[in-house]
Formats: C-alpha cells, sequence, structure tokens
C-alpha cells in the first residue's frame, strides 16, 4: 500500500497465492478509439477471438482449472470475455465472481469521446491529463490511476494465502495491478502495455507474460 503515498515498495499477493490476469477482448468502442471507462460497449468479433485465445492459454497452462476461481469486473465486456475463457476451460459461468474493485477507471465526461474529440473540445484540460496521469481525474467525475490503485490495493489486501485467482479486468486497471504488484513508480505503471490476447501470471513476486 506504501506505493500510493509515494515509495515503490511491492504490494504482494500472500505468500502462496497464485493470480492470473487478463484484459477483455477488444470492443466496438476499442476499435474506434473510443474511452469506455466504466460505460460499456459489447465485444467485436476479434473480441471474442482474443477471449477465446486467452482461454486457451489458461488451459494449456493450467493443470487443474477447476482448482481456480474466476474474478471479474462487473462491467459488460469483462464479463462477456470471463465467460467465453470459462467455456474454453470447461468451468460453469455461474462460478464466476464481479468484484466492483476491479472496475476500469472512470473517465467522467471523457467517455465516449475520442482523444481527439478531448482534445478538441477542452485542449487545457487534456494537456493537464499528460503533463499528470498518475494523479489527474477527468471533468466530470473521473478517477485517476491513484484513485483506482486505492481500490484495487484494498482488494489485493484481502486476497487469501494459497488463493488460485483468474482475474478478468481492464487495461488502465490491469496495469495498476501489475505495478503495484511489482513496486513500480508511477510513471513506471502508466506505461505498461495492456494487451488483449495475453495472459499475466503473478506469482512469486514476478510476473510473466504468457501469449498464445
Amino acid at each position: 500500500m506504501t506505493i500510493l503515498q509515494g515509495s515503490h515498495e511491492p504490494l504482494g499477493l500472500a505468500p502462496g497465492a497464485r493470480l492470473y490476469l487478463l484484459r477483455h477482448g477488444q470492443t466496438l468502442w476499442n476499435s474506434r478509439g473510443r474511452l469506455q471507462g466504466q460505460k460499456d460497449s459489447p465485444l467485436t468479433w476479434k473480441g471474442i477471438d482474443q477471449a477465446r485465445t486467452c482461454g486457451g492459454i489458461l488451459a494449456r497452462h493450467l493443470a487443474r482449472p477447476s482448482g481456480f476461481t474466476m474474478v471479474c469486473s462487473p462491467l459488460g465486456r469483462a464479463w462477456q470475455t470471463a465467460t467465453i475463457v470459462a467455456e474454453a476451460m470447461g468451468l460453469e459461468p455461474d462460478e464466476i465472481h464481479r468484484e466492483p474493485r476491479l472496475m476500469e477507471a472512470r473517465f467522467g465526461d471523457w467517455e465516449g469521446l475520442t482523444w481527439d474529440e478531448i482534445g478538441a473540445r477542452d485542449p487545457d484540460e487534456r494537456q493537464r491529463r499528460l503533463a499528470s496521469r498518475w494523479t489527474h481525474r477527468a471533468p466530470g467525475g473521473g478517477e485517476s490511476y491513484r484513485d483506482v490503485a486505492r481500490r484495487i490495493a484494498d482488494w489485493m489486501d484481502g486476497i487469501e494465502d494459497n488463493a488460485r485467482l483468474i482475474v478478468i479486468g481492464h487495461g488502465l486497471a490491469g496495469r495498476v495491478l501489475r505495478g503495484l504488484y511489482l513496486g513500480q513508480p508511477p510513471e513506471e505503471i502508466v506505461e505498461l502495455e495492456e494487451p488483449q490476447d495475453a495472459v499475466f501470471h503473478l506469482s512469486g513476486g514476478e510476473v510473466s507474460r504468457l501469449s498464445a
């Protein structure tokens, strides 16, 4: 939790915990460059294929998928992805747990807009965003990276020892989760990759990327 006050100590999981993290597949708004935040749009056909790919990655890497608990953001795109992943792994969708603290950041008045549209409407506010990505909040009730870090850290603090989790979330929120786990500084967290066709394995204080 100390990273939230400016230091860069890792926020580790319980010693025996293992976590597999993936982002939802491509959505209609993703394909058009629109910020989604806590609004939603459905997966595209490409996004559905990406979800199936991630399910296949997990099925190949986990000898006993039934020993894992699947947790996802309650937003529609994450839930849709989670059900596809569950099917690929032979798990039941009714066993998926929704966790509100894993939701994507709110982007307030910017949700549904492209970065070009934001720049045209309010270039000064967009510049403030670029100058301070960790702490900036979009107008109209937006959340900063730091706000998201607080709620994700709260969730991570409650993970039990020896937990086995498959987590389906979002781009910004996934960056934060991985960055907190590794104890990275904010300027590195905001630059982390956010693929939609890969799975990250968090275990033993390290993060590895699993690809098809």
